[in-house]
């Protein structure tokens, strides 16, 4: 694949950056389109693409990520001894124009080659998504990458709860690349440009309150497709009752064998503890008692749709 840089990001504002994102599938997106995404879905994607919305909201972990990439950009480099530079570019594919990359540098080998460089940062709760090696939406991602910018490797850096910092190295892998290339393309061509919808999948839920964020007081009748996910419903909700008494089970049969010990350790190397602890809450039914007029001051109403099932009652005989 061939290169074709678009636009200097540095001479557009973030407005007009997020608006030229809305034409193409970018790394970011990548993983959501193959449906391999713990977070998003295609039909986020969808969303994304074919409306008129560009507004970003600008969480903490994007905050600190953007302020962490040129520190962790300057680590990188002096701890490899590689030359390290910014991209301030973004790139779409030749043969594959949807293919976009906005990528966080390169690093010059020693022997002149070219490797791609993606910065990361991650809370300590997300450690175990890293110990064994890149969690499957950045392989994506990276694959993504190598693809539009046709390049070998990328070092992928993360730090980790502020004080663990890694680097992963990923080799280019062009049966995965075909894949990747290969359902971006569908997926662009039979739903972004055919402006039609993906399906309906586990990680929709979100979209979906995007979609019809409030009701409009009405019925409507459901065809038998309904009964058929309202049965295969039923039927979890009754495996994941069992699941959770089997789990409860054994969680308790444990805490009867540690007792009054705080930590126990087993014969596999397994470590099990029972600590005491506090908590502090506020009695918000005291408070309301008390301090109505407080309450009602700063209290905040916020409208969702509550989803529930109902049981058809049975006939009498």
């Amino acid at each position: 694949m061939s290169k074709v840089a678009l636009s200097n990001t540095n001479k557009i504002s973030h407005a007009e950056w997020l608006q030229m994102r809305k034409h193409g599938i970018g790394g970011s997106d990548a993983a959501a389109v193959c449906g391999l995404n713990r977070w998003r879905g295609p039909l986020d994607v969808y969303l994304d693409k074919t409306s008129d919305k560009t507004e970003e909201k600008e969480t903490p972990a994007i905050y600190w990520g953007n302020v962490m990439e040129p520190v962790l950009r300057t680590e990188f480099a002096k701890r490899s001894g590689l030359v390290v530079e910014e991209v301030p570019y973004l790139f779409n594919c030749r043969e594959y124009p949807f293919m976009i990359a906005n990528v966080d540098g390169i690093a010059r080998e020693k022997d002149g080659s070219v490797s791609l460089l993606e910065i990361k940062t991650a809370n300590g709760f997300a450690v175990k998504d890293w110990d064994n090696g890149l969690p499957q939406e950045y392989y994506i991602q990276v694959q993504h990458y190598m693809a539009v910018l046709d390049l070998a490797k990328t070092y992928v850096v993360v730090l980790i709860g502020g004080n663990d910092f890694r680097v992963e190295e990923v080799a280019r892998d062009d049966e995965t690349i075909a894949t990747v290339t290969a359902l971006e393309a569908d997926f662009w061509r039979n739903h972004v440009l055919a402006l039609t919808p993906p399906a309906v999948d586990a990680t929709s839920g979100k979209a979906l309150d995007t979609l019809y964020p409030s009701s409009n007081g009405t019925s409507v009748i459901l065809g038998a497709e309904a009964d058929a996910f309202i049965n295969d419903l039923e039927s979890l909700k009754d495996v994941e009752t069992q699941i959770k008494i089997s789990k409860d089970e054994s969680e308790n049969a444990l805490k009867a064998l540690l007792g009054e010990a705080e930590c126990g350790k087993t014969p596999e190397g397994y470590s099990v503890r029972w600590k005491s602890s506090s908590t502090s809450r506020l009695d918000t039914a005291k408070l309301k008692a008390d301090y109505p007029e407080l309450v009602a001051k700063y209290t905040k109403t916020t409208t969702y749709r509550r989803f529930s099932i109902s049981v058809p009652k049975k006939e009498a005989k």
